[in-house]
């Protein structure tokens, strides 16, 4: 095992934007230290932390990433950073390392993205409509899980993830398919999109994802009252 410095991922008791992260350094035996700052209402204990850049970082959100002497922020920038710090760039060409980056940044923003504006909605945006919102977020999602499945194949991405190590983007992936199926639930469905499905169902680092999700249950963000948020997602989408 490489001799890594000290690690910390610092982030909200929940999946949000860095549970991903947390099953790369999982899946790949990396030691760190997974810090979770806790919700509660008025969000007490971020607050108190919020102001202090030294361990919010300089833009003052999470996630954060330390390693050793090194403070990392912003998500992508996390995910490149563990990509090449672990070495996995290396295993790659040049070609495959572009299409990995374009892989997690198209994620990132077409699926994790909309899927917390979905949960949030009610709370940013007094009024919204849920059945109306959630309907359309899930024909987003279903249009630009097509488009990641032909994507996939052109890419042979699962025959070449077979040869390698559990990457970075293999884990927002795999965390992002299995968020949209608790958040939309039956009316999510892959059967158009196989090779998805595939990934999904037979991803080398799923039992290490699914033990941690078992191990550390929490929500998918800090939405207050989210569980109930998407039961109501639930119930909107069967009745219409």
């Amino acid at each position: 095992m490489p001799n890594y410095p000290r690690i910390q991922l610092k982030y909200f008791d929940a999946r949000g934007r860095a549970q991903f992260l947390r099953y790369f350094l999982l899946c790949r035996d990396i030691p760190f230290e997974d810090d979770r700052v806790l919700l509660a209402a008025g969000f007490e204990a971020w607050q108190t932390i919020r102001q202090d850049r030294t361990i919010t970082g300089p833009f003052q959100k999470l996630p954060v990433l330390r390693w050793g002497d090194r403070m990392i922020a912003e998500t992508t920038v996390i995910a490149s950073f563990l990509h090449r710090a672990s070495g996995d760039a290396g295993l790659l060409s040049e070609s495959e390392n572009l299409r990995h980056e374009m892989l997690v940044s198209s994620v990132y923003i077409d699926l994790m993205v909309w899927i917390g504006i979905l949960l949030w909605s009610e709370v940013r945006f007094p009024g919204a409509d849920l059945g109306t919102t959630s309907k359309q977020v899930l024909e987003r999602i279903h249009s630009h899980l097509a488009v990641l499945d032909r994507t996939l194949i052109d890419w042979q991405w699962l025959k070449r993830a077979a040869a390698r190590p559990v990457m970075v983007g293999d884990c927002i992936l795999w965390d992002q398919i299995n968020v949209a199926h608790h958040v939309f639930g039956g009316k999510l469905g892959l059967d158009a999109t196989p090779t998805l499905a595939r990934f999904y169902r037979d991803c080398p680092g799923r039992e290490a994802f699914e033990r941690l999700l078992h191990a550390k249950p929490c929500p998918v963000t800090a939405r207050p009252g989210e569980a109930a948020c998407v039961a109501r997602i639930h119930e909107l989408l069967a009745s219409g």
